[in-house]
């Protein structure tokens, strides 16, 4: 694995045997107020609420198409017993698609241990490719991804005024008073 560097040194990533039912991805910086505890979700109603609140009545976009709550996976970021974030995914031909990536608390560094233990699982299921696609509205999201080594394979204009068109609770306005109209699929190999 490339070892990637911060402000606070290198990420180092060791194997937390302590739970028999789930595997645990304990990912810490060198700084050490940060250290997270990655795991599956164990609670599908906290995840099926999470969904709810934050995107969009709970169903999911992933090319077009809306994905129900219960057909996604989820990984669990803990610091100590706290939740600091929560990053979904579903598995489709040869790619791990991020479906969501979600910082629960200000706190930095969630989004990259969680995208860490995505890249991970995606190399331990066997997949050469992880993807995720974002709005066009979402510039935090595409610097975020391409800074690790995401590259843009596509771009569907109109993929988001089609699908209002279906399911018009889907916002016409983004971040940053930014229209909501296109998607943008990234892609990194592993």
């Amino acid at each position: 694995m490339r070892r990637a560097s911060s402000a606070w040194g290198s990420r180092s990533w060791r194997s937390d045997s302590s739970c028999a039912e789930s595997q645990h991805w304990v990912i810490g910086m060198a700084h050490p107020k940060t250290k997270f505890t990655i795991r599956p979700i164990a609670d599908r109603a906290f995840l099926d609420e999470l969904l709810r609140l934050r995107w969009s009545g709970g169903s999911l976009l992933l090319r077009g198409k809306m994905i129900a709550p219960c057909d996604v996976e989820a990984l669990v970021a803990y610091d100590g017993d706290r939740l600091a974030g929560v990053a979904t995914w579903r598995r489709e031909d040869d790619a791990l698609y991020l479906l969501t990536l979600n910082n629960i608390t200000d706190q930095r560094g969630v989004g990259v241990a969680l995208l860490g233990a995505m890249i991970k699982l995606a190399r331990e299921q066997g997949a050469p490719l992880i993807r995720c696609i974002i709005t066009n509205d979402n510039l935090n999201a595409l610097r975020f991804y391409q800074r690790r080594g995401f590259r843009i394979i596509a771009v569907y204009p109109g993929a988001i005024d089609t699908i209002r068109e279906t399911y018009p609770h889907v916002p016409l306005i983004g971040h940053d008073r930014i229209p909501m109209r296109d998607e943008i699929e990234l892609e990194r190999g592993l």
